[in-house]
């Protein structure tokens, strides 16, 4: 790794706020794990459905020291569609944005159908070896594609 310390910015959803602040403990707990030096800038919106809004404003804002994007947020089914229309449009700008930015955007989003599934994708016992925690996996891969970048000029 090239640079002392990285500067991500994590976008975090106030919505299933408990969820997502487990996630948070995720990406925390990851960089801590692989002794990643980063700079973590929270930024926080209402729901799943502005991650793309703030990420696309932080791309513009022609910041050059933002090494990554982590987006955070939880979508759990409801009684009506609205699930659907907020989990494909998260993706979807999410996705989109990825592929338009120079600057990589890494997917922390939990859709589930029901809250024992978030908390399942959420869990903070990081020592149990069945512990699966979005947030930690999606800063391992934030971290990862970093270091691709830099290591192939990118």
């Amino acid at each position: 790794m090239n640079k002392e310390r990285y500067n991500i910015f994590v976008i975090s959803s106030d919505f299933n706020n408990d969820i997502v602040e487990n996630l948070f403990l995720g990406v925390n707990k990851c960089f801590k794990d692989k002794k990643f030096s980063g700079n973590i800038i929270r930024v926080n919106v209402p729901g799943a459905f502005e991650l793309p809004y703030m990420a696309k404003q932080i791309v513009e804002s022609k910041n050059e020291n933002v090494d990554c994007i982590i987006t955070l947020g939880c979508v759990i089914k409801g009684e009506t569609a609205h699930f659907e229309y907020i989990s494909n449009a998260c993706t979807q700008s999410l996705a989109n944005l990825t592929i338009q930015s120079n600057v990589p955007i890494m997917f922390g989003v939990i859709t589930a159908y029901n809250k024992e599934q978030a908390i399942k994708r959420s869990g903070t016992d990081f020592e149990e070896e069945t512990n699966y925690n979005i947030g930690y996996n999606v800063a391992s891969a934030a971290i990862k594609t970093i270091i691709s970048k830099e290591k192939n000029n990118l």
